[in-house]
């Protein structure tokens, strides 16, 4: 006899069949000549309704595991990677790699000042910031302009109005002499056009203009990039989580200072320079936790409105300049048709170059009148922006940053806030009091 399953021949006493392992079902003559002739000649419509339905769903055990495997989401399905371009014209091993999900990769987001995409560790995937929620003021304090003259009538700001008084008085009277406008009405052009130059200032143009005056640019070398933005991101997150009300979209910049140092300003930038980069990571967090304890605490308006709100008095000081440069033009015409022509202009000489001299003398007093007296007002919030890092977790490296302050003169505008700043032996021991260790 055969199989009808396979068509093998098998033995008549058989009961399986040793090629398929169908079962043997045995027919008289009668049922082998009847039963193919009943399926042929059965019509569709009268097949029983569950024999379709069980034909139509049943599928064999290795079909409904390819079914269940083409059905995994895409990014779990494991992909080939060719070989390292160190293999055999890439037909070495195939290494077999998993793709990451939607939810991983938006773990990969760089910072803001970064273009590079710079994947962290499963560690530092938790430093997330950008997930953070961002709080701010309610009522009319939620416009910045009106929080910042708000926290400007506090007692501590006083010598911050006493300077933007002395600017609006300057500027009046430039107005009434140049416009030969009453006294009064000149204070009011003065007060209307610094208040213009101080919203200017606390503007994205502002912090724009401050970091091109300090040399402050995007960090574009990888090497930069890939120390710096994990570090970044980790303390970023802490301050956040700390105060909310801290920007979600601070930008990081470098300069080519050669002090280590850093400082932030406005509310979006913080900027770090070359020098800093000697530095252990961990020193270099403990002064971004510095820096993020600077923006908290909004003492980054100061630095601001003196860096930017000076540009008034600094345009007038470039428009006299002006004037007395074309007035020795002036008179050096005038003295080729007199008689005493060369005593003249030896006099003219004298009196405009005596005059650039004391101007930009002034220009440099009144810029650091206005750094000094405004950063006298942060005296106290320097400990403030320490006991921020050290809560963030980084106050014993803050104390080993701060005693190498010194060993490389800072220049510009830095030079001027280190000669603001408390002094390192007197915040290291501000630390030490809140429990931070210290060995030389």
């Amino acid at each position: 006899m055969f199989c009808s399953n396979c068509g093998k021949q098998v033995d008549d006493s058989a009961t399986y069949c040793w090629n398929c392992g169908a079962e043997l079902i045995r027919y008289n003559v009668q049922q082998k000549a009847e039963k193919p002739r009943q399926e042929e000649t059965r019509p569709a419509w009268e097949t029983p309704v569950k024999e379709m339905q069980e034909k139509e769903t049943w599928e064999s055990p290795q079909k409904a595991e390819e079914k269940t495997v083409q059905q995994e989401p895409a990014w779990k399905t494991p992909v080939q990677e060719p070989a390292d371009s160190a293999g055999f014209g890439g037909f070495g091993p195939v290494r077999m790699t998993e793709e990451t999900s939607p939810e991983e990769e938006s773990a990969f987001v760089p910072a803001g000042y970064s273009d590079t995409v710079v994947k962290v560790s499963e560690a530092e995937q938790e430093y997330d910031y950008r997930n953070l929620p961002t709080e701010k003021p309610e009522g009319i304090r939620s416009i910045y302009l009106f929080d910042f003259l708000i926290r400007m009538t506090e007692r501590e700001n006083i010598p911050v109005l006493i300077y933007l008084g002395v600017n609006v008085l300057i500027i009046g009277a430039v107005f009434t002499a140049l416009f030969m406008l009453p006294f009064g009405w000149g204070i009011v052009a003065g007060l209307i056009v610094y208040v213009a130059s101080v919203i200017m200032a606390l503007s994205p143009v502002g912090e724009f203009i401050l970091r091109v005056q300090n040399g402050c640019r995007k960090i574009t070398d990888p090497a930069d990039i890939n120390r710096l933005e994990p570090l970044f991101r980790e303390v970023y997150y802490k301050a956040k989580k700390a105060n909310p009300m801290i920007s979600s979209d601070v930008r990081l910049f470098i300069n080519d200072d050669e002090s280590p140092n850093a400082f932030a300003t406005g509310r979006k930038t913080m900027c770090v320079t070359r020098g800093l980069l000697s530095h252990s990571d961990e020193e270099i967090k403990a002064t971004l936790g510095h820096e993020f304890g600077h923006l908290a605490h909004k003492d980054t308006d100061r630095v601001l409105v003196v860096g930017v709100g000076n540009t008034i008095i600094t345009i007038i000081f470039m428009i006299i300049q002006i004037g007395i440069i074309i007035a020795n033009v002036l008179v050096a015409i005038a003295s080729v048709f007199s008689r005493h022509g060369f005593l003249i202009s030896i006099f003219n000489a004298l009196v405009t170059f005596l005059s650039l001299i004391v101007l930009r003398g002034l220009m440099k007093l009144w810029t650091a009148f206005g750094v000094a007296l405004c950063m006298k007002t942060s005296r106290g919030n320097e400990y403030q922006a320490d006991e921020f890092s050290f809560n963030l977790g980084y106050g014993n490296d803050l104390c080993r940053l701060l005693a190498t302050f010194g060993d490389v003169k800072a220049k510009g505008l830095f030079a001027s806030l280190a000669s603001s700043h408390p002094q390192s032996s007197d915040r290291i021991a501000r630390l030490v009091q809140l429990g931070a260790v210290y060995q030389r």
